[in-house]
Order: C-alpha cells, then structure tokens, then sequence
C-alpha cells in the first residue's frame, strides 16, 4: 500500500508540471490569460509524520523533475534542526550541478527542435539521459566525462564551453547561430530570430536572486496562513527565478535587454541564458572554473539552485523528530504567478491569428520553464502545448 501510495503521490505530481490556460483577445489587441494557475505543490503532504531519514529516502521516488535539488533543499532544511546541524548541513554539490547540466541538455535537444515542428534527435536524448547516469554512479568513467564534454561542446555549443562564454552580444549570438546551423540549439536560436512575434513591451518581474536564508525562512515558516507559498512575493513584487535571473547581468543578456532590442528579445535572452548556464555548469563539473553556489540554509530552511530555479523547503519538527510541518516553494510558484513572467509575456502576445498567438505562446513557456507543460486553450483554434519533460 506504501508503495502504491509514492506513485499515487508522483502521479499528482507529475500533473502539477501541466497548467492549462485559456488565452483570449483582450479588446486592446493583446492577449487576456485565463485562468492563471496558483497550485503549490503537494509534495509536502508525503512528508509529514516522517523522520529525516525516512523523508530524504522517499524524495527521489516522489518528485518527477529537479528530485536532487528536492532532495538537497530537504537536507538541507532538516540538517539545521538536529544538534550537530553544522555537519549535517553540508551537501554535496557536484550532483546538483549534473542534474543542472541534464536539466539544460534536454530540453535543447527534445523542446527546441519540437518549437521549430521538428523532431529531436532520439540518439541524442538516449545519450544525454546514459552518460547523467554514468556521472551518477559511484565511479564515474573517464569516457562517461569525455561524453559530457562531447555533448555540450561538440553536439550543443559548436566551441570549447569557455569561447561561448565570450558571446557578449544579440549580434555575436545570432553570428554563432548562423556559423553552426547544424547544431540543433543554434539553428533554434536562428529560427527564433526570424520568426515575426508580435510582442509588445511588458513589465517583467525582477531577479529573486538568491534572498538571504534568515529573512526567507521567516516569510515560508511564519506564514500560518501559506499566502506566501501559494502566492509569492519579495519585497513588495512577484520576482523572475531560474538561469535568466540569476546571468541577466552577463554581457550577452545585457544587450538583449537594451534600448532597440527586438520584440522576440525577451524570449531570445531566456534561451540564451540557458546556454550560457550550460557552458558554466560544464566547466564547474570538471573542475575547471569555481563551483556556482547552490545550497543555502537557516533554522528550518534549504534553498537549492536548481535548472528551473530557486527551491525552497521549510521544515518544522515535532516533539519526537518527526516532520509536523512541510512548505515547498518551487520555481513554477514565481515564473507562472499571476504577474509572473510568463504570465506577463503571454499578456504581451498581439492578437493576430490564433495559430501565431499558439505558436508564440508555447515559445513563452518554453522559455520560461521547459519543464512545465503549458496547455493552451484559443477561441478558433485546437488545443496549443509545448512539450515538457517529466
């Protein structure tokens, strides 16, 4: 029955990274979204009456996408409760930073060929998913690090992961895509370029960033009410969490967001900004740049870095150790929040056909967070979705 309970349990879950949205014309030749999802997640209600060890062991069976970052930020949460909590809160973080380079490989080689109406490359798929469980056994094998490196660089980036990061502009961005059109990210970030989206401007959420532990863990636990899990904000605003806000002062996102950009520039900088985290990521994995931070924590709280963004656990205990309260605070919670990002930019879309609001809609998503499988209903047209992973 337990275990019938964990798949009953990850299959709630697994819904929860689909939203459906209902988009109609808003009389200002804009798009009105409705209704807008505010579904935290239920992960939680498997947790409660578990001690530590019983609750990091059902993590990785429960949740159906970021389960390291999950199970990292639980950790890390629990490990500040116990009284040895300055040994217990330290977190390995080499497997934060390959789930991270899983999480970005993929859906640049299953969701971006799929925007394009193109099919991925199964071969590729199949080796991105083998060689993330090479890397995640004990002994990883030096061919299993070549692989890594072969998929990146040579399969993903075209160039050493170091030269891409040297991409400092729109201009040097679209160059690369043009100069390695045989390479599935790059010819996607071709064809998003030429494709004639019309979107207006819109007011995006600022970065969360990584907020301090002690203040964070004060708005999640001493919120009886769970307003802030099921509808956030920081410091007065919704906030933007995942690659973008945590490079958006690189360079390269920079100039994306400067006067004269084109209309596509908001999406083109969340894409870009996952290659980019791709290329980091790649070189902190073999030692050859400074590790990223991405565990932070305090009385009750873990914060994890994942690829789709901030995660935040809060725990309290009972008497007898025991989990007698759970809050998670996943990325979705920001990005598709009411004034979130993609909310905002699905706002911005113009009301042409509804075929293009389809199409630029499920590039918004796919945008914003791969990873959440955004279903789309038009008056006039089919149901729309862009593909996610799960």
């Amino acid at each position: 029955m337990a275990a019938l309970g964990v798949a009953s349990a990850a299959a709630t879950l697994l819904s929860e990274h689909r939203l459906r949205m209902v988009l109609r014309p808003d009389g200002h030749g804009l798009t009105l979204v409705e209704p807008l999802p505010r579904r935290p997640s239920q992960a939680h209600r498997m947790l409660i009456g578990r001690n530590a060890q019983q609750a990091l062991a059902l993590l990785p069976n429960l949740v159906p996408v970021s389960g390291k970052a999950h199970r990292a930020a639980a950790a890390a949460a629990l490990g500040t409760l116990q009284p040895d909590h300055g040994r217990n809160v330290w977190i390995d973080q080499r497997p934060l930073l390959l789930e991270r380079l899983h999480e970005h490989l993929l859906p640049l080689h299953r969701d971006w060929p799929l925007c394009m109406a193109q099919a991925p490359s199964q071969s590729t798929l199949q080796d991105i998913d083998s060689v993330a469980r090479s890397l995640d056994a004990p002994r990883a094998e030096p061919q299993a690090l070549a692989a890594l490196r072969e998929l990146v660089e040579s399969r993903s980036l075209g160039m050493p992961a170091r030269d891409f990061l040297q991409i400092d502009s729109a201009d040097a961005l679209l160059r690369w895509a043009r100069e390695h059109d045989t390479l599935t990210p790059a010819r996607f970030i071709a064809w998003l370029a030429d494709q004639p989206l019309a979107l207006a401007a819109a007011a995006l959420p600022p970065p969360l960033g990584t907020p301090p532990p002690g203040e964070f863990a004060a708005r999640l636990l001493g919120d009886p009410t769970g307003r802030f899990q099921s509808d956030p904000q920081w410091h007065g605003s919704c906030r933007e969490t995942g690659p973008w806000a945590r490079l958006q002062q690189r360079a390269l996102l920079r100039d994306l967001a400067g006067d004269g950009a084109p209309a596509a520039a908001p999406l083109v900088a969340r894409f870009a900004a996952r290659l980019l985290e791709l290329a980091e990521t790649l070189l902190a994995w073999m030692g050859e740049a400074d590790m990223p931070p991405t565990m932070k924590a305090a009385a009750g709280l873990g914060l994890a870095d994942s690829a789709r963004g901030l995660l935040a656990y809060g725990v309290e205990l009972d008497h007898g150790e025991r989990i007698a309260r759970c809050l998670i605070l996943a990325p979705a919670q920001w990005n598709f929040h009411p004034q979130g990002t993609a909310a905002q930019l699905l706002r911005s879309i113009a009301w042409t056909t509804p075929r293009q609001v389809a199409q630029t809609a499920s590039l918004v998503a796919c945008a914003v967070d791969p990873f959440v499988r955004c279903d789309f209903a038009l008056p006039g047209a089919a149901s729309a979705g862009v593909s996610a992973g799960g």
